[in-house]
């Protein structure tokens, strides 16, 4: 059983806060984990720069190659993404539902889920969701998130123009992927490496608040826990 390192304890008349991306990111770098590689994936098919493929021998060859981050690379991904959630109105009281479609990459896909986990968004996670349109599917209870849905997807991009790419860039890890609210499009490239968004801080969360809908049913954010280490790091 995972031991929790709560925010507020918990008390007779109080089950205490915790954050199970906390647990998985930010305690273990502050005990000296932030070089260890927990997150891992396929070398990508159409490699880019600035969300924009590119043709160049030179830059295919220096992109084409299998990823490894950090633990610490994560960290500091998932908490922008986070923070760009928050600016486009995202948050654990908006009764928003994160959803992630089949066509995102899985390191993109892998880091959208913590970044929802970190500031208490539900992620629905059934496999079905992937290929919705709408990203909605069935009935769930209330609590569990039946409000609106951002949708994580792949978007189009224009090609890199010969000459003018360059790999000495922030890789924001989600090159050619946008995030859909309602009729809004943001481009989560162009968002991720704009300085002026701050990382999110980890938010405290009851055990009990729902946090990740599975095809086997509503985890809460203690039992998320062992989900997402199994499923979404399962190199930490």
């Amino acid at each position: 059983m995972t031991e929790f390192h709560f925010f507020s304890a918990p008390t007779s008349t109080s089950p205490g806060t915790l954050n199970p991306v906390y647990e998985l990111l930010d305690f273990p770098i502050v005990m000296g984990g932030a070089d260890d590689i927990v997150l891992t994936g396929p070398a990508p098919e159409r490699p880019l720069v600035d969300g924009r493929e590119v043709s160049d021998p030179r830059l295919v060859k220096a992109l084409s190659k299998p990823i490894e981050l950090d633990r610490a690379e994560v960290l500091d991904r998932s908490a922008k993404l986070a923070g760009v959630l928050r600016t486009m109105g995202i948050d654990p009281e908006s009764g928003i539902r994160l959803t992630i479609a089949e066509d995102v990459p899985p390191t993109a896909r892998a880091l959208s889920i913590l970044a929802a986990a970190r500031i208490g968004v539900i992620v629905d996670a059934r496999q079905e969701n992937g290929r919705q349109a709408d990203g909605v599917v069935g009935e769930e209870p209330a609590e569990a998130g039946d409000g609106p849905v951002v949708r994580i997807h792949a978007i189009e991009t224009q090609p890199v123009e010969p000459g003018r790419a360059s790999v000495k860039v922030t890789r924001s890890r989600f090159e050619g992927v946008g995030a859909t609210l309602g009729e809004q499009t943001a481009n989560l490239d162009q968002a991720m490496r704009d300085s002026r968004v701050e990382s999110a801080e980890v938010v405290p969360l009851t055990p009990e608040r729902p946090l990740v809908l599975t095809s086997a049913g509503v985890l809460d954010a203690r039992a998320s826990h062992d989900w997402l280490r199994a499923e979404v790091l399962p190199e930490a």
